[in-house]
């Protein structure tokens, strides 16, 4: 999708942005990973392995998220991107509490202790996530950062569906344990919006649309590698 000098509305923009990302062979509802949960055929080492280095990114969000609040300088959004800090950091849902400890809920369930995560070595994929989602927030517009997580939130809600009921179906999960999953389904909905919102007000120029195309794809690419774990 070529945006560097084409003259296009900020709808017609994030109409051929999100066709862009649907054909992507980035999407996590496809990863391999996500495929081997519904199939059943994941093993346990797998799905730690795989918490473990999700988990990073996990316990990072409520600061991430107030980071991007406190960078935005409209005020209506900027009371959206409130609730978003409030929702990650004790849960704005029926049954839901901080985004973190359900995530820890589901680790321990496979057998992780809270001290693995937290003391886990980060492999070079969800390190160079991590740093690269708090990059973007100190050295772009904060519309421009926002508006790209049309590609990481508003992509999650079928990988997380698909992953909560894999556990439930082919490992005999409660409901309980994986319930970081499921109200992210609805959840990170509702974000992806916020993001369309976003990119809709602010990202009206060529020069806007191609730095928000090339973060989206960005951050669509590294949040799949981080679910690539060998063995």
């Amino acid at each position: 999708m070529s945006m560097q000098s084409e003259v296009m509305s900020s709808a017609e923009f994030v109409r051929r942005l999100k066709e862009e990302i649907a054909r992507s062979p980035k999407q996590r509802v496809n990863h391999p990973f996500v495929r081997a949960v519904c199939a059943g055929t994941a093993s346990l080492e797998q799905i730690r392995k795989w918490a473990v280095q999700d988990y990073q990114f996990r316990c990072a969000v409520p600061r991430i998220a107030m980071l991007r609040y406190l960078a935005c300088s409209d005020p209506e959004i900027a009371t959206r991107l409130y609730e978003v800090v409030e929702d990650e950091t004790r849960g704005l849902r029926p049954g839901s509490v901080g985004h973190p400890d359900m995530f820890v809920e589901f680790a321990e369930s496979v057998g992780v202790t809270r001290k693995e995560l937290e003391t886990a070595v980060l492999r070079p994929a969800t390190a160079a996530h991590l740093y690269y989602a708090e990059l973007v927030i100190h050295t772009l517009p904060w519309f421009v950062m926002m508006a790209a997580q049309i590609g990481a939130e508003g992509t999650f809600a079928p990988a997380a569906a698909a992953l909560g009921q894999g556990f439930i179906k082919q490992y005999g999960m409660s409901p309980q344990s994986v319930r970081f999953f499921t109200v992210h389904v609805e959840a990170d909905e509702e974000h992806g919006t916020l993001a369309e919102d976003i990119a809709l007000r602010y990202v009206t120029s060529p020069h806007l649309q191609a730095q928000t195309r090339e973060v989206t794809m960005r951050r669509l690419e590294l949040l799949y590698d981080v679910w690539t774990i060998d063995g």
